[in-house]
């Protein structure tokens, strides 16, 4: 994995704030990386493992879930009442009307 100091850096300025964060980029340029690379420095500060949700659509696992309906639906139980959930949705343009 290639570090991405510059975009991690831009990710955790914006931590904490209650506004979605939109990574876009050509296909291969390493956004899930990103997500990667960020999820592991979130576990690395103190952030429990239960309080991040990683979904993404090209994985197979997740065809059940064809709507924003069906996504909500799934991430509803998995916020965490009273703490921070830190939510990566890859692929999400895949979900029509997300």
């Amino acid at each position: 994995m290639i570090d991405r100091p510059y975009y991690l850096d831009w990710l955790e300025r914006w931590r904490d704030r209650d506004v979605i964060k939109a990574v876009t980029g050509l296909r291969r340029c390493g956004k899930s990386t990103l997500f990667q690379l960020y999820r592991q420095k979130l576990l690395a500060s103190g952030v429990a493992e239960k309080q991040i949700v990683s979904l993404n659509f090209e994985d197979t696992e997740l065809d059940s879930l064809q709507t924003r309906a069906d996504v909500l639906t799934y991430l509803k139980p998995r916020l965490l009442a009273g703490r921070k959930t830190y939510v990566f949705l890859d692929e999400v343009q895949r979900i029509p009307q997300f």
